[in-house]
């Protein structure tokens, strides 16, 4: 089920904390990372940023695009699992391949056959507490979540109001 313009505008804000791109230094993300319990990342330029600075993410999201263009996977090994996910859905099959990444070990890398955007929601409310989950605000900068149970509430919260049960 697509989701509403007005719900779209609500997920517009960050849902964390966000970086102005020009801060963004490998010194701020070791630090927003220090005894993550896992390290996910959502979107091809923020996990190919994480990797340049010599961080490589426990989960990483990806569909190979940037702002809807096609882009190169960002490049590092992991093992690859691939699911469906059209645009402005959160469908099953990427919810159950996002369950599957979190259950084995890291690395690894979901290849997004669609969008990736509205992945990050499912993962808040799957992470373990302690995790950390990283995702692009589009022209602004990095979103970093450290996971707690009211993020994995107000996550679930959001996805009961847009029909995704």
């Amino acid at each position: 089920m697509p989701i509403s313009p007005k719900d779209a505008q609500f997920l517009k804000q960050p849902f964390g904390t966000l970086v102005a791109d020009k801060d963004v230094t490998l010194q701020k993300i070791s630090l927003a990372l220090k005894g993550a319990k896992k390290v996910i990342s959502v979107g091809d330029a923020t996990t190919e940023r994480l990797v340049s600075f010599g961080i490589t993410p426990d989960v990483a999201v990806i569909d190979g695009k940037e702002r809807r263009s096609k882009r190169d996977y960002p490049n590092y090994k992991a093992r690859e699992l691939r699911c469906v996910n059209p645009s402005g859905v959160i469908s099953k099959d990427a919810v159950a391949a996002l369950q599957d990444a979190l259950k084995l070990r890291p690395p690894t890398r979901v290849i997004v056959d669609g969008e990736e955007d509205l992945l990050a929601l499912p993962i808040f409310t799957m992470a373990p507490i302690g995790s950390v989950v990283l995702y692009g605000q589009p022209l602004e900068g990095l979103v970093i979540v450290e996971i707690t149970s009211a993020k994995q509430k107000q996550a679930k919260d959001l996805m009961d109001r847009i029909g995704f049960d």
